[in-house]
């Protein structure tokens, strides 16, 4: 017996050598006792170890030898201390050999470094997956499902792949929306209707986007955005082929445009949500960048290069035309790169919810496997890119969930903020060839088009600006937001004052002039406009409202974290609450588009128009920010009751805040 308690201690001290096991001290190591058969030996006495001899049969005999053996207790494995959950080391990453021949492996028990969920205090039982290369140490947000076909699994082709088609028709549509700003005037006369009827050219489209995209975000959530975005570049072809020839009648242009403003809602309206399905937060920011570029770069360029292409024999169709050779790459694009990004990850996760506890070992996403172009990889390539894959729930909560977001405090604050440089903008911008095609001045539509210069440059610059900004959206606060307003706002009153005072002035005759009266006799007033100029107010209106514009994403983003559940619903709440503001705007913008040329036709229409304009903006900023600076949180909370997302229904099926819903 002492034989096989020194091989017990020699034992455990191999163990604690290698790691194994906590060493422990000699006197807490028990030795086994028999009962004593001797009065005069104390009782639970441990026996004298006996020598160990090379043949154990040589072993003395004694009393105990003749008795039947006990087996020897089988020992029980330590238990290790429990410390607190901080201190509890994770459980060791497994290697190829430990996990068998699994793509994946067994899940392991690792707590997110993220932040606690406030419903939730177990832990996750979920595998915690972090980047490659140099984001090995970056926590994957959101974290991907295990699904290959999940969007945030894609290889990086293919991402870049749907991201640069779906950038190619927000380009296109950028580019039709300021098509006709620069042959209004000959339109006008071209269909022998009234410049109001031209305008509404641009006009009608662009209200038209604003319904079809609001109805975009809707439809989204219940068959999801490829059937959305097929449907869209056909009414956008259709629309642009058909503008190639209607020279001759208006009716059929409007027509065209029509068709052109119900394509163009989708690419507005879920483009964002595209880019959310696919990136993970660290490599998102870069694409929002690009796509905001893009968007605003390709919406005032345009004009410089469609006055020159007007003046062609054909006309306006020719910018038609050339538009057209693009499909050549947008139909195949679209069609085949472009394929669904909806994915409900949460019916691939366990909804298991987890704690802060953070983790030193950490799981990267598995390499893809490389795959050589054939024609059986083509195949079950294209066999993914079905005109339909996804259908969710119909229920009145997932229809409502845009409308809601549509009229949420955050969102029509705004709105309201933003919307008269915006609809300024789009609305005198409109007004150029009304107010310098005809007498004095005769400017051709490449001229008018240069005029377009100042606000394509620095919309694009400040737009640019404040999206590489990182700190602009991480660490947004309340007086940045009160700084953005103030210089938006002081930025479009001097533009727009100064573009109506500055037109007015000049076109103005001297009181004591003795020469005709009549404005369009009076030539020599012509000389007096100084065309840069007008082109540099135009320039400070666009850039005040790129500046409104660029508080829309932080303050969302802000309202969204405070009032969802977690990272899914903030993600596609995120999606529906800018686009309502896009909506919102080009609703109004369609309206103004339509009703400035109206207010201009006389110069003193113009500058009571722009003082107006300066005036109001300058009120409804003063109120709106009053009111974001004194009751910031309680417009989040409202955010919230308003999206029916302060309710504990809504949370059954949500973990932690950075899962999916």
């Amino acid at each position: 017996m002492g034989l096989d308690l020194d091989i017990e201690k020699e034992w455990d001290v191999e163990l604690a050598r290698h790691g194994e096991l906590p060493k422990l001290p000699t006197a807490s190591v028990l030795p086994l006792s028999r009962p004593a058969t001797s009065s005069s030996e104390a009782p639970n006495r441990p026996l004298p170890p006996t020598p160990a001899t090379k043949n154990a049969s040589s072993r003395p005999t004694t009393a105990y030898s003749d008795a039947p053996r006990r087996p020897s207790p089988t020992r029980p494995p330590p238990l290790k201390p429990q410390a607190p959950l901080r201190m509890n080391p994770p459980t060791r990453p497994g290697t190829a050999a430990s996990q068998g021949s699994g793509l994946y492996g067994p899940p392991r028990t690792i707590g997110s470094s993220k932040r606690l969920s406030w419903g939730t205090m177990a832990s996750s039982r979920r595998p915690i997956k972090f980047g490659e290369g140099k984001y090995i140490n970056v926590e994957l947000v959101p974290q991907p499902s295990d699904d290959p076909d999940d969007p945030l699994n894609w290889p990086i082709w293919r991402k870049e792949l749907n991201f640069g088609s779906l950038l190619l028709m927000v380009a296109m549509t950028g580019v039709m929306k300021t098509i006709f700003l620069t042959v209004n005037a000959q339109l006008a006369e071209s269909y022998a209707v009234s410049y109001t009827s031209v305008a509404a050219l641009t006009g009608v489209p662009l209200i038209m986007s604003a319904c079809t995209g609001f109805v975009s975000l809707i439809v989204s959530r219940i068959w999801g955005k490829r059937p959305l975005y097929l449907t869209s570049l056909l009414l956008v072809f259709i629309g642009a082929v058909w503008n190639t020839n209607v020279a001759s009648s208006y009716a059929q242009c409007m027509a065209a445009r029509i068709f052109q403003g119900f394509g163009w809602g989708a690419f507005d309206a879920l483009v964002l949500g595209s880019i959310q399905d696919t990136y993970f937060e660290h490599q998102r920011n870069i694409r929002i960048t690009i796509y905001s570029i893009v968007a605003v770069s390709t919406t005032w360029g345009p004009p410089l290069l469609g006055g020159v292409a007007s003046q062609s024999q054909a006309g306006f169709s020719e910018q038609f035309a050339i538009l057209s050779v693009f499909f050549v790459l947008a139909v195949p694009a679209i069609v085949l790169g472009a394929p669904e990004t909806v994915f409900d990850r949460a019916y691939t996760f366990a909804q298991t919810p987890v704690t802060g506890a953070s983790s030193r070992y950490k799981t990267s996403l598995p390499l893809a496997p490389r795959r050589l172009l054939s024609v059986e990889t083509a195949t079950a390539y294209l066999a993914k890119v079905k005109p339909h894959s996804y259908r969710g729930t119909v229920d009145l909560s997932t229809l409502l969930q845009a409308p809601r977001a549509l009229v949420a405090p955050t969102t029509v604050l705004l709105f309201l903020v933003s919307f008269l440089p915006y609809g300024a903008l789009w609305g005198l911008t409109a007004s150029l060839s009304l107010l310098f095609n005809p007498m004095p001045f005769v400017l051709s539509p490449s001229s008018i088009g240069a005029l377009m210069t100042g606000p394509w440059l620095l919309a694009t610059a400040t737009v640019a600006a404040f999206s590489l900004a990182r700190t602009w959206h991480t660490r947004f606060t309340p007086t940045a937001h009160m700084g953005a307003i103030a210089g938006g706002s002081l930025l479009a009153f001097v533009g727009v004052l100064t573009f109506g005072l500055h037109v007015d002035a000049s076109m103005t005759p001297p009181a004591d002039d003795d020469r005709s009266t009549t404005v369009f006799a009076l030539g020599y007033l012509g000389a007096h406009v100084n065309f840069p100029a007008v082109s540099v107010t135009l320039a400070l209106l666009a850039a005040g409202a790129a500046v409104l514009d660029a508080t829309a994403r932080p303050l969302v983003q802000a309202s969204t974290m405070f009032t969802s559940s977690n990272l899914g619903v903030a993600l596609r709440n995120t999606t529906d609450m800018g686009a309502g503001v896009g909506c919102w705007r080009a609703l109004f913008a369609g309206v103004l588009v339509v009703a400035v040329p109206n207010a201009v036709w006389s110069w003193d229409g113009l500058k009571a128009l722009c003082i107006g304009v300066a005036i109001a903006q300058m009120v409804v900023a003063a109120v709106v920010g009053s009111v974001w600076w004194l009751w910031g949180e309680e417009i989040r909370r409202w955010d919230g009751r308003v999206m029916r997302l302060v309710d504990l229904e809504m949370l059954k099926r949500a973990g932690s805040y950075f899962e999916t819903d």
